[in-house]
């Protein structure tokens, strides 16, 4: 055998075992064990800020921030890793062909959070006041957002398109929508004690993976969990409430609007009015 023909064989044995490989992953089953470790290491990576957070007893952003960017490292890593082509694999496709995704889903997760937010004032519940002039509001707000981008784009990666990657495709992809809602809700370890909150956050998990499912791509599902967050630290560090009537119903609030906002987004689904998968090109 020439060196030719050696090279040639070399290049199709290679092509043929990464294809194998891809299959394998794909499938679940025998990539299935590395599926487990890789999720092990992503749940602690992305954990042990808000374990040395609860710990000291204290917010303490920097840590936060760095692990969130560890966190999409590793991710990346072992997109490169499996699949060679790095944060793709969980459904991040082309920025360029999604942008719109993307700034859709931040109106709508912004819009969903800041209604549940201003219900109770709109029904006599409470009042609420800025503590901040319009300039110090835009600065804090845009701090907000580039605070709670990496945060959302970690657990969207770890309950969404981590589990998306290794289901396998016999299975009804209604019922990830369910398992990945459910571990949406697990992951946050330090609020399983109050049902209300694992009732949105439930709600909240569903609303995320069926946009991923629909769409095919995260830049949907990342747009509207980014938009909730900026929401919320927004109302919670820049609006202060005062309560006219303690109903404790506000977190039910929430998970009635999130419960809205999947009737929202399957209209707007409807209308074409976000980008699917079949239009990235491989």
């Amino acid at each position: 055998m020439g060196y030719t023909d050696r090279k040639l064989l070399h290049i199709v044995s290679f092509k043929f075992d990464r294809m194998k490989n891809d299959r394998n992953i794909k499938s679940g089953r025998p990539g299935i064990l590395y599926g487990i470790k890789g999720f092990v290491i992503l749940f602690l990576v992305y954990h042990l800020p808000e374990f040395l957070q609860n710990n000291y007893k204290k917010p303490l952003i920097l840590v936060l921030e760095l692990g969130m960017l560890l966190f999409a490292l590793i991710s990346f890593y072992i997109g490169r890793r499996w699949h060679h082509n790095g944060l793709r694999i969980y459904g991040f496709y082309s920025f360029r062909k999604n942008w719109g995704n993307l700034i859709l889903g931040l109106i709508i997760g912004i819009f969903l959070a800041g209604s549940a937010n201003l219900f109770p004032v709109l029904f006599g519940w409470s009042r609420f006041s800025l503590q901040l002039n319009l300039g110090q509001i835009l600065l804090q707000t845009l701090i907000f957002s580039i605070g709670t981008l990496l945060p959302s784009l970690g657990e969207d990666i770890l309950t969404r398109g981590y589990l998306r990657v290794f289901w396998p495709e016999n299975l009804n992809i209604k019922w990830l929508i369910l398992i990945s809602a459910a571990v949406y809700v697990l992951n946050h370890i330090f609020r399983l004690t109050k049902p209300d909150v694992m009732l949105y956050l439930l709600i909240l998990g569903y609303l995320l993976m069926w946009c991923y499912v629909k769409t095919g791509t995260l830049w949907l599902t990342l747009g509207i969990h980014w938009g909730t967050n900026i929401a919320y630290q927004c109302f919670t560090n820049l609006v202060s409430f005062n309560p006219i009537k303690e109903t404790g119903m506000e977190n039910y609030i929430l998970a009635a609007s999130y419960s809205l906002g999947i009737l929202l987004v399957i209209i707007l689904q409807k209308m074409n009015l976000f980008t699917l998968e079949a239009n990235n090109a491989n």
